[in-house]
């Protein structure tokens, strides 16, 4: 399991399964045929991975081997609050009450794939969430009380993973079954994405100096912010300033950015949200809001928030990274809807009030990468962030900054 381990800094959902031509997955909690060949792919293909099974069909795994399966690790879900594994079980087995738990128990646990592996419920609740999917097509009609949800003569007809790499049939030595294994996987679609870069601050916790100019051996906090922003292929960047333009526009000279100034800075962040999301223009399929104090975002931080907000689930019109702990970070993207509809409003903020009151439409992936969390809101701030600057040096991320530059109007 590597710490850099998949571009939405959470585990991807995989799907493993074995289904019958008919779509039958399994009769009485087991399975309808006997086919050691599956059964050595699938130990092949979650082997020391993290799994995801309701609990009856983790208490039919028991019940037929008298264990859990070996070198792996299981994430129960389960109604029942209750219920726990049996105590000599408790450290391969986790009890979980929410997908969204499960995806958080993994992420901690630094797995780079969580392996969905039933029942049919389960592969139903999360099917709109995977990535990829593992299966083994068996040539079998048999009777069954569980099913493959779209499965169809065709394949996976309602799938969201049309994507399939089909392997050749072959006959199993032991029952004579013809079988081959699937690889379904969900297409990578290209979006264009635009970013309003925030620092219309008043610079009044700094004597007047915008922090967008403190700067180190890199430059400064907004050049680095605006560079990371075009290298993963931000296609428009409209930079929010309040006023500050003869400082803050040549840090970015020869980049691709434009820049609107907010006249009424002391009126508060929302404004400035709603002049950068007006500049930019209306043919994009995502928007970022970006502070421009926030030394330690980079490229990555960027590309893992965009994966997240590809993989949404149709309704959620923001992405946002949030710690483990439930503590919200920054940049925020946000669909088309949610972007005009925002505009068009007189008092209104893309921040916590929107989040808190419209739950389902706000999805948080969680990460711990620091670059989504440390910002520089006063001189202890700074104080704090440049006096690490030998650890910093050791994980080699940026070093001290200081101001370097008046704030020329």
């Amino acid at each position: 399991m590597q710490p850099n381990r998949h571009p939405c800094d959470q585990p991807r959902l995989v799907f493993v399964a074995a289904v019958a031509t008919n779509g039958c997955i399994g009769r009485h909690n087991d399975l309808p045929w006997h086919l050691p060949e599956d059964l050595q792919h699938f130990k092949s293909v979650t082997r020391e991975g993290t799994l995801l099974l309701g609990r009856k069909t983790y208490e039919s795994i028991v019940q037929r081997l008298g264990r859990p399966l070996p070198g792996r690790h299981h994430l129960v879900l389960s109604r029942n609050t209750s219920w726990q594994p049996q105590p000599e079980h408790a450290q391969q087995v986790q009890p979980v009450l929410s997908i969204e738990a499960a995806i958080r128990v993994a992420n901690n646990r630094l797995a780079d794939t969580l392996f969905v592996i039933g029942g049919a419920e389960l592969y139903t609740a999360t099917q709109a969430m995977a990535d990829t999917a593992e299966l083994t097509e068996v040539e079998l009609e048999p009777e069954g009380d569980a099913f493959l949800p779209g499965w169809g003569p065709k394949g996976w007809e309602n799938a969201r993973l049309p994507n399939c790499k089909a392997g050749d049939w072959q006959v199993s030595k032991a029952s004579g079954l013809r079988y081959r294994f699937l690889r379904y996987s969900k297409p990578k679609v290209n979006i264009k994405l635009g970013a309003a870069v925030l620092v219309a601050g008043l610079a009044s916790r700094f004597h007047g100096q915008p922090k967008a100019l403190l700067e180190n051996q890199q430059g400064s906090i907004l050049s680095q912010t605006v560079k990371a922003l075009l290298s993963v292929g931000i296609d428009q960047v409209c930079l929010v300033h309040g006023g500050h333009a003869g400082a803050l526009v040549p840090l970015v000279d020869g980049l691709k950015v434009q820049h609107v100034e907010n006249p009424e800075p002391s009126a508060g962040q929302a404004r400035s949200q709603q002049l950068g999301l007006t500049q930019l223009g209306e043919d994009l399929d995502g928007y970022l809001v970006c502070l421009g104090d926030q030394p330690l975002l980079d490229k990555e931080d960027l590309r893992r928030l965009i994966c997240a907000f590809r993989k949404r689930e149709a309704g959620v019109d923001m992405v946002y990274p949030e710690t483990p702990k439930g503590e919200p970070g920054n940049p925020v993207i946000v669909t088309p809807a949610l972007r005009d509809w925002f505009v068009s409003q007189k008092q209104a903020m893309l921040g916590k009030d929107w989040r808190q009151g419209n739950p389902g439409k706000a999805l948080a992936f969680p990460t711990t990468r620091p670059g989504f969390f440390v910002d520089i809101d006063s001189e202890d701030d700074l104080k704090a962030f440049n006096a690490g600057q030998e650890e910093r040096k050791r994980l080699t991320m940026p070093l001290g900054y200081v101001f370097q530059r008046s704030a020329a109007r």
